[in-house]
């Protein structure tokens, strides 16, 4: 081995002269050659971006901690008269001396360069919608909900972390908790959504749609199909509205207004006792067996978006809801009789393990087997694809391994799949001070009915729909 070569091999020796520091050497190295190898591969895989952004990153920097944390340890124990001992004097005239800190400098620059690109890369991937969704297998029918709807294509930071490094640093000591959670298998099944973790709508929610904008009325409407195939037709004109104080939006969220209230169950399917202030005026409304404390609140909260909208981005469908949207989409058959009923017993069925793919074509065929067999045998092709479908939309909602069936997950908007609305407009909360009044429930103040599973619905049809 030349000279040249000896001499800037010697700064290396100094370093990793016991197995501490080499073994950090060859973490820092290994971690280094693997990270340029995949530099620009792709991350969608949540386990190659694991040791892409977290792994590698890692195993870097615990590699350069290693090195004195190694160096250290052999200069209590060496003597003194070690021949790669480092001197006790620093003598910059010693060639020796100014090639080992050419060598640290060039090393601590080089380190600094890649340190920082893992850092930033590895904060840019822990922020994006694959860590959040895919690195985290328990995650998995969150993701594929989320993937589904209408805010797929905003980021899951911006709604369940927020703005600023205390939000940042809280998430991430959150994060490390469910990490330990999910080795130790100690976590929830289904995943709950806690309202007491959601952030308030205003640094979420209040980002993209302003509580001061007036929607207005909009056209809500819904076909839903009989057992024969017969479609019906239900239309409503909502009023939204939202400035001033009008419509839906306004009564619940407008200028100066505070609705706070108490449930009885985090999933708030129950609520107990509702109170509301504006301008010096107030007024609260309570369930009987709650003002006698016969039951208690396991919830206090001050009412906002995320109360009536509470599945906004993660969206798990009725089977009666999404069965009728398919068959109006031209997806299901619409004329095969009795072909609603057949579907959503096949959709409602049980099915261990992995069989439902089959099991529900299994299911629907032996239906028409039994009770339609001239379509059984005419139409099999067509209800093999309507098997296909409907497995999807089954796999997309139910999870038996996360205990995830039909309703674990109610949406609260509306009254039609859940309690919603009626949870406070309904006939058990009385008023405190108004002996028998209740929350309204007028159906009028909230939307105008034009037609409810109505066939050939008038106001439809000159809607041109």
């Amino acid at each position: 081995m030349g000279k040249l070569t000896q001499r800037w091999l010697l700064p290396i020796l100094y370093l990793t002269d016991n197995w501490i520091s080499r073994a950090g050497l060859a973490l820092v190295l290994t971690a280094t050659v693997l990270w340029i190898f995949l530099t620009g591969a792709s991350a969608a895989s949540g386990y190659l971006g694991i040791l892409q952004f977290v792994a590698l990153p890692a195993a870097f920097f615990a590699g350069l901690l290693l090195i004195p944390a190694g160096m250290s340890r052999q200069r209590r124990k060496q003597a003194p008269g070690h021949a790669l001992h480092l001197p006790e004097k620093i003598e910059l005239n010693d060639p020796k001396v100014r090639r080992f800190l050419v060598f640290v400098a060039a090393a601590t620059m080089t380190n600094l360069v890649i340190g920082g690109a893992l850092t930033y890369e590895t904060v840019q991937y822990m922020e994006s919608n694959n860590f959040c969704g895919t690195a985290c297998h328990v995650m998995g029918p969150e993701h594929l909900a989320f993937g589904a709807g209408s805010h797929a294509q905003v980021k899951c930071v911006d709604c369940h972390i927020g703005e600023g490094a205390g939000n940042a640093i809280r998430a991430k000591l959150n994060g490390t908790r469910q990490l330990l959670l999910i080795v130790s298998g100690g976590y929830s099944r289904p995943i709950p959504s806690p309202p007491h973790e959601l952030k308030p709508a205003a640094e979420t929610c209040e980002n993209c749609h302003s509580r001061n904008h007036d929607y207005g009325e909009r056209l809500w409407r819904r076909t839903s199909f009989d057992d024969n195939g017969g479609k019906l037709e239900t239309a409503l004109m909502l009023k939204l509205g939202g400035a001033e104080g009008k419509g839906i939006h306004g009564a619940h969220m407008g200028q100066g207004l505070r609705i706070e209230y108490q449930a009885a169950d985090q999933k708030r399917e129950r609520i107990l006792a509702v109170q509301w202030s504006r301008g010096g005026k107030a007024e609260a409304y309570t369930a009987p067996d709650y003002a006698a404390g016969k039951v208690k609140a396991v919830l206090s909260r001050a009412m906002d978006c995320l109360d009536c909208h509470n599945r906004p981005a993660h969206e798990f469908v009725s089977p009666e809801r999404e069965v009728d949207r398919l068959m109006a989409a031209g997806e299901l058959p619409q004329t095969l009789p009795l072909f609603r009923k057949a579907a959503l017993a096949a959709l409602k069925a049980d099915y261990p393990g992995a069989s439902a793919d089959a099991g529900i074509s299994s299911k629907l065929l032996s239906y028409y087997q039994r009770k339609q067999p001239g379509i059984y045998w005419s139409r099999q092709a067509e209800l093999k694809k309507a098997g296909a479908v409907l497995s999807a939309l089954y796999q997309r909602n139910v999870f038996p391994a996360m205990n995830i069936a039909w309703g674990s997950y109610p949406q609260h908007t509306g009254h039609t799949d859940s309690p919603g609305c009626f949870r406070c407009h309904g006939e058990e909360l009385k008023s405190t001070s108004t002996p028998g009044k209740t929350i309204t429930q007028d159906c009028e103040a909230c939307h105008k009915v034009l037609g409810v599973e109505e066939r050939n619905l008038k106001a439809i049809q000159e809607l041109g729909g």
